[in-house]
This record gives structure tokens, sequence and C-alpha cells, in this order.
């Protein structure tokens, strides 16, 4: 009878595993329930942050001093660039502009023979003078188009 009333092994541990789970699941609970558990991960959540602002830096630092190109390099490079298209783009359309204008006083000279191919080619070139300043990068394709066909309809 002695052997009934003792248990295995294995169930004193299973039994002890019980006890401490439930014990450790109160315990939690209590710890998260509370309001400096909520002040306490704030804190901690802003301290990761701020190391992985400072670890950005470190690194950005590290490549500035390799001379390497960084991002706000990066950066600033296409802002010039974007700049220096936009400067361009306007210079093309003061050539166009005057282009027009030269072709249109050949035209008069030689009695308007060419003023057919002249309307055709402003539908081509995307607009007239009031329209300059609404051209965008997006119509680049049809620019370089109407150049192409400009220099090859030019050197005939």
């Amino acid at each position: 009878m002695a052997d009934d009333r003792r248990s295995s092994p294995t169930e004193d541990v299973r039994r002890l595993y019980e006890e401490s789970e439930s014990r450790t699941a109160q315990a939690m609970e209590q710890l998260v329930s509370r309001q400096s558990f909520g002040e306490l991960l704030a804190r901690v959540t802003e301290n990761v942050v701020a190391l992985t602002k400072i670890g950005t830096d470190v690194f950005d630092l590290a490549i500035r001093n390799l001379r390497l190109a960084g991002r706000q390099d990066i950066i600033r490079l296409a802002r010039q660039l974007a700049r220096a298209e936009d400067k361009l783009e306007l210079v093309l359309q003061q050539v166009e502009g005057l282009h027009d204008r030269l072709e249109s006083g050949q035209e008069s000279d030689s009695g308007g023979s060419r003023s057919g191919s002249r309307s055709g080619r402003a539908n081509r070139s995307g607009g007239n003078a009031s329209q300059r300043g609404t051209r965008s990068g997006s119509n680049g394709g049809e620019r370089s188009a109407s150049r192409s066909g400009r220099r090859s309809t030019a050197s005939k």
C-alpha cells in the first residue's frame, strides 16, 4: 500500500512543472499589469530608436571619412541634376523657338512654299511659346523624338 500512495518520479516532475508554470504566469501577469511596466517599455523603445539613430550617424560619418558618396551626397547630387535638367530644358525650348522663328523668316522669303512642313513640326514639338513652361520630365521621349526628327529634316 505504501507503493500506491507514492507517486512515480515522472509524475512528481510533471506536478512541479505545472506548479512552477502557474506561479510564473501569475507573477508575469502582475508585472505586466503595473503602470511602471508600460513606462519601462516606452523607455526601452526610446533607447533602441536613439541607438539606431546613433548607429546610422556613425555609419554615415565613417562613409564620409572614407570619402565615399553617402546618402546625403547622393540626395544633393540628385537635386543638382534635376536643376541642370530644368535649365537644359529651358535652353532647348528657347532654341526651338529661335529655330521656328528662323524657319518662318525663310518661309516668307521663299513665298510660303514650306508652310505645310512647318505646321507638322509645330505639332511634333509639343506646342507654342505659351506652353514652354509646362513641359515636364515625363515626356522626355517625345522631346528626343522631335529633336531627332528635326535634325534629320535639317540635314537634308
